[in-house]
């Protein structure tokens, strides 16, 4: 009786029961095949995970080689964490706090430096 008061609100017919459990019967169906579609989803999405650990686990041939030094290493200062910059190791390049600094190519000393203005009191002295 709710949804046929729910029906006349929006000017549609009233249901009769026939009709209801047709509708029913429609919208059961439908919800048992989502739920066959989000159960095989599912088992893709686990099968495909798996797929990735495995291809994973075993490595290429220079991780199986080097280990771990390949990995966690950074191209410029952009790839680490902010207090950190990218430092060459000779062998690597890793994230650390201090050592020799990837610079864009060009040392800190040679950097360019500005002219900074100091102040002096002027107490009106005449000399």
């Amino acid at each position: 009786q709710r949804k046929n008061a729910s029906r006349r609100k929006f000017g549609k017919p009233p249901l009769t029961p026939e009709e209801f459990i047709k509708i029913e019967d429609e919208v059961r169906a439908m919800d048992a095949l989502n739920k066959k579609k989000a159960t095989y989803l599912a088992e893709q999405v686990a099968q495909a995970r798996k797929r990735k650990e495995e291809e994973k686990a075993k490595g290429d041939f220079l991780s199986n080689i080097f280990g771990g030094v390949f990995k966690n290493g950074c191209e410029s200062n952009f790839d680490c964490e902010r207090p950190q910059v990218c430092c060459d190791v000779g062998f690597k390049k890793i994230c650390c706090s201090n050592g020799l600094g990837i610079v864009d190519g060009v040392p800190v000393e040679r950097y360019p430096r500005g002219l900074l203005r100091v102040p002096l009191p002027n107490d009106n002295y005449d000399y």
